[in-house]
């Protein structure tokens, strides 16, 4: 008797998968395999992907964690991409803004300094088989040529619209100051440019220069 406890068929393939909750994310991560890369290629550029096409759950500006099984050694290894908290944050700061007992996750306080960019760069650099430039470009094109909003991304998307502040809120934006729904075409250049500076120019773009200033003043504003 044939039994069947899913919605979903499962996928088989002989040279290998990619997964994630964004289509688009896991056709580039596909196109990264068949261009030579290998599963930490695709996982990065997948990461890149989601970044553009589901802000709300993951970005440049968050951590990254790493699991990587070398199939010649039989080890996992890891790459840490949880960020510091910044250098300026005390006790006594806490205290001065109110919020030594518990921090609103929304207040610049909460934010810590964003590990996923030098995450990804290392681990394409040590694990990866393609430069970080080929590996970044599906999502750098998404970015920039735009593409159609997912039903679920654009419920999560203008679920939590209403907290985004600050420099930048309005490249996550419709032109009308609303969050983005399903099928609509979203683009964001800027998030193409901050990609493009990231694979030309390695970690120290992200964490030195004008990017690394503006990620302060936002977080400061």
């Amino acid at each position: 008797e044939f039994e069947f406890h899913s919605r979903r068929s499962a996928v088989y393939g002989i040279n290998g998968a990619c997964a994630s909750s964004q289509p688009l994310a896991s056709a580039a991560g596909l196109e990264i395999l068949q261009k030579g890369g290998n599963a930490a290629d695709a996982a990065v550029a997948m990461a890149a992907c989601l970044n553009v096409t589901e802000p709300c759950s993951t970005g440049i500006g968050g951590d990254c964690f790493v699991l990587y099984f070398d199939a010649a050694t039989g080890r996992v290894r890891t790459v840490l991409g949880n960020g510091a908290s910044p250098s300026a944050f005390t006790l006594d700061l806490l205290r001065e803004k109110g919020m030594d007992k518990s921090i609103n996750p929304l207040h610049g306080l909460a934010v810590t300094c964003p590990g996923a960019a030098g995450a990804w760069a290392d681990t394409v650099r040590v694990y990866g088989k393609l430069p970080l430039e080929q590996v970044l470009a599906p999502a750098i094109r998404l970015a920039e040529d735009g593409f159609a909003v997912a039903p679920i991304a654009a419920r999560l998307w203008g679920k939590y619209a209403d907290a985004l502040s600050g420099p930048g809120r309005e490249a996550l934006l419709r032109a009308d100051g609303r969050a983005p729904e399903a099928g609509d075409l979203m683009r964001n250049p800027d998030l193409a440019a901050t990609l493009r500076a990231l694979a030309q120019g390695g970690a120290d773009a992200f964490y030195k220069g004008p990017i690394a200033q503006a990620t302060v003043e936002a977080v400061e504003a």
